[in-house]
């Protein structure tokens, strides 16, 4: 069964719900559409307007579709601008999974298990509020996973591995009354956070959300929400998913009022800036106020991330005259992500591993070197992941938690036994490097067997590491 993400969006139209879901928390208006994909239909669908129930419902009511449903043409012209790829569903229960088995300090506990055991110094509770943030989220399929974003299939509930699936399984398991369940389904959603730059995607990543709340009350109790707890849970979705240029921390297209805020990340030079609130706000649920998105975890008693995951923006190819070169971004998200959360996990391209590509040189180093940064995945043939999809050195899904030392790859090569010999090796005591050693090229001379099984580590140790 394919998702109708159409049918559910003119629903909640006419159950007066769709102008709610619509609201900019920071701004105190409307999401703006962020894209220039509807332009053609008129100005009221310009990259810089707001987004109203009038423009996507009765004539209009084709409008908004799930990006498996978007017709291929445009969705191709989408990605070469917006560098967008999409994230199949075994990627994020992959990541997702990786993020638990740390929690819990062993294997991913949500699969092929009856019930999820907590260990003695963690409570189900803590696990319900624990904050995590998806960038870029898109349409949030790291969150809850209705359906296959490329196919638009429907995914059963209990095959659903995003963060907020996972905490409402776990208020399955733990609570008994209808009281008591909807107490910590709502604390599940609060501690649910996710951001995205186009409009249209956040439409349909709050619908998701808010559709997830749905299945999973009729799932336990057989009945749909009553009006007071859809509004509920829609005030707390549009405060957590929230619309955002995730490199300056503004509304897309925001005015500076007096602070110096950088270009905007998919900014046209054409647009009429109008929006003057430019840093975004999201919401402590816990201590009852809101704060700047870009004060989150600097301390004292601002709200932090507990873990941020993502896939986020590989190329900005609207800048530059050069149009054979797209500059990389991702590494400035992953900086970003790296000041809001101690704990952050995304899939990106991986050619800085071997200090190579279009990225910062000094940055490759720095994250090189890194001790709390570690690869949990690497995949040469970025198409074996994003199908169709040629991403030159390959993807990496990178994995930093600032509170432990992993210790520093240094040297990286996309076989993982002589990554781990290579780090046990170079961090011996009394390491020395072959050029330490020797002298001469012809002093020593590495077996054709070892030429032959790993080529890359040995190009890697020839240039003065030993293995």
């Amino acid at each position: 069964m394919i998702v109708g993400i159409q049918d559910e969006i003119l629903r909640l139209h006419a159950m007066g719900c769709l102008n709610n879901l619509l609201a900019d928390k920071t701004t105190r208006g409307n999401i703006i559409w962020a894209t220039d994909a509807y332009r053609a239909r008129g100005d009221a669908y310009r990259c810089d307007e707001e987004m109203l129930p009038s423009l996507m419902t009765g004539a209009q009511s084709d409008v908004i579709k799930t990006r498996a449903r978007k017709a291929m043409e445009e969705q191709s012209a989408r990605t070469r601008k917006h560098a967008e790829v999409f994230t199949p569903p075994g990627i994020c229960k992959r990541m997702v999974g990786a993020a638990d088995a740390a929690y819990f300090d062993g294997d991913d506990p949500f699969l092929d298990a009856a019930r999820v055991v907590f260990p003695k110094r963690r409570k189900w509770q803590h696990y319900v509020d624990a904050r995590r943030l998806e960038i870029t989220c898109g349409e949030a399929p790291y969150l809850v996973q209705r359906y296959d974003v490329s196919t638009g299939e429907v995914i059963p509930l209990e095959e659903r591995h995003g963060i907020l699936d996972r905490k409402l399984r776990i208020v399955n398991e733990n609570t008994e009354g209808e009281d008591e369940w909807m107490k910590w389904a709502l604390r599940a959603f609060q501690a649910t956070y996710g951001y995205e730059f186009q409009g249209d995607n956040l439409l349909i990543a709050r619908v998701n959300l808010l559709m997830t709340f749905e299945e999973y009350l009729y799932a336990r109790w057989k009945r749909k929400p009553h009006e007071r707890e859809y509004r509920v849970c829609i005030k707390t979705i549009v405060w957590n998913l929230w619309q955002m240029d995730g490199l300056t921390g503004t509304i897309p297209y925001a005015e500076s009022t007096g602070y110096a805020v950088q270009g905007g990340l998919f900014d046209l030079p054409d647009t009429a800036c109008r929006n003057l609130q430019p840093y975004c706000r999201v919401y402590d649920w816990r201590r009852v106020n809101s704060l700047e998105y870009r004060r989150a975890n600097t301390g004292g008693r601002n709200m932090k991330f507990d873990f941020v995951i993502g896939n986020p923006p590989y190329q900005d190819e609207t800048l530059g005259e050069n149009k054979g070169f797209a500059p990389p971004i991702y590494h400035e998200f992953m900086d970003a992500s790296y000041e809001v959360a101690n704990v952050v996990e995304l899939i990106h391209p991986a050619r800085f591993l071997f200090n190579a590509g279009s990225t910062p040189k000094a940055w490759n180093q720095k994250i090189l070197n890194d001790a709390h940064f570690k690869i949990l995945h690497y995949e040469a043939d970025a198409s074996k992941i994003f199908p169709n999809t040629d991403i030159k050195g390959g993807v990496a899904i990178s994995y930093r938690d600032r509170s432990r030392d992993f210790g520093a790859i240094e040297v990286f090569t996309k076989y993982g036994e002589l990554n781990d010999i290579l780090h046990k090796v170079m961090n011996a005591a009394d390491f020395k490097s072959m050029s330490d050693i020797v002298v001469t090229r012809t002093a020593y001379r590495l077996t054709d067997a070892m030429h032959k099984d790993h080529p890359e580590a040995i190009r890697q140790l020839s240039k003065g590491h030993a293995y």
